[in-house]
């Protein structure tokens, strides 16, 4: 009945909005009561919000002449809430931009804040798929969340804790009682979030290249072609020698449900050969050299030419994956969970059995 009621009140609340080497980075003041980011000063008006306390996705902020702009929203509109608050504790312009990466929760789920923080003029810019498969996959995440996610995932916490022992059966430590707890608190304060949520779409799209001349400096959005997901955005400062990739780039092994390893090899070759000096990371710290894009590419290549020759010798998916071997790359963090499924997307999009979006005409 709990849950009935969940998806009863998630079909009153689910609207669609009408809105649709340089120097090292240093640590900018940061406010004391901040709760959810460290926000670090990147160059001279650049700054990046790293996510903390179980805030897994990135943000960062642009100070113009005029206002504002905000690279990703996290997956909570109250965790956007906080990065507003440390926005303007830097500056009191207001948010004008919104740039959305791509379409996966942790990084758009947040726009309806800005809307809400700064009126309806909010230009909220995303790659046109972005916006499409925010209008579709994100309203379907989000119901699956309220009815099955999310109570399923607090039922095994629970579990856990009333059982003393971990997934595996091994005892459970201080620290692991702790990190569960912290981590049923995080899961139950979103289940009780949602109804507030409204998935609120881009205002722009664009196809392949977008520029905005403001008068400090120009800001470049590249959709360089499919990568992480279809829709995907860097954001690039030429003047500041700066990218914010979104999870093109993340400090771990990338997740690959929404995938084209093949493109992604020449999307993240695009990233690569522009001039910079550091990169804002979907996830992790600010990067200050190519060395983790260059892993990242690294293993792409490999796995994708792995594959093709799996693919070109008759082998199953199944045989593909216990004949690949690319523990070389084992250093990656959550490499072991994330290179079967980088795989078998390889293998699907080697053979044609992901979708692919139709040629434009």
């Amino acid at each position: 009945m709990r849950i009935f009621r969940w998806a009863f009140a998630l079909a009153a609340i689910i609207t669609i909005s009408a809105h649709a080497q340089a120097p090292t980075p240093v640590l900018a003041p940061v406010p004391p009561e901040s709760r959810s980011f460290k926000i670090v000063e990147v160059a001279d008006g650049v700054y990046a919000g790293i996510g903390l306390n179980g805030v897994f996705g990135n943000g960062a902020f642009i100070v113009n002449r005029d206002n504002v702009l905000v690279v990703d929203t996290q997956e909570r509109p109250s965790w956007a809430r906080d990065f507003i608050a440390d926005i303007r504790q830097i500056t009191p312009k207001p948010v004008h931009y919104v740039v959305n990466t791509h379409f996966h929760r942790d990084h758009s789920q947040g726009n309806q804040a800005y809307v809400e923080a700064f009126g309806p003029d909010v230009e909220i810019i995303a790659q046109d798929a972005a916006r499409e498969e925010m209008l579709t996959e994100n309203v379907e995440v989000l119901q699956q969340s309220v009815t099955t996610e999310l109570p399923n995932e607090i039922a095994q916490l629970e579990k856990i804790l009333a059982d003393g022992t971990d997934a595996h059966g091994q005892p459970l430590t201080a620290a692991d009682r702790a990190s569960t707890e912290h981590k049923l608190a995080l899961v139950k304060a979103y289940l009780a979030e949602i109804p507030q949520i409204r998935i609120t779409p881009p205002t722009l799209t664009y196809d392949r290249r977008l520029t905005l001349h403001t008068p400090d400096r120009d800001i470049c959005l590249y959709h360089f072609g499919l990568g992480h997901t279809r829709g995907d955005t860097v954001v690039y400062l030429p003047k500041e020698k700066i990218v914010i990739t979104g999870d093109l780039l993340t400090f771990n092994f990338p997740n690959m449900k929404d995938s084209y390893p093949v493109e992604l090899v020449s999307t993240l070759e695009s990233i690569d050969k522009l001039d910079w000096d550091h990169a804002i990371p979907g996830h992790g710290e600010v990067e200050d050299n190519h060395q983790q894009i260059q892993l990242l590419l690294a293993y792409m290549r490999d796995m994708v030419a792995a594959v093709r020759d799996a693919v070109a010798k008759g082998l199953t998916l199944d045989q593909a994956t216990q004949t690949i071997d690319l523990s070389r790359y084992s250093s990656i963090p959550g490499f072991a969970a994330g290179n079967p499924l980088a795989i078998a997307r390889a293998y699907n999009e080697i053979t044609g059995k992901t979708s692919m979006p139709a040629a434009t005409p």
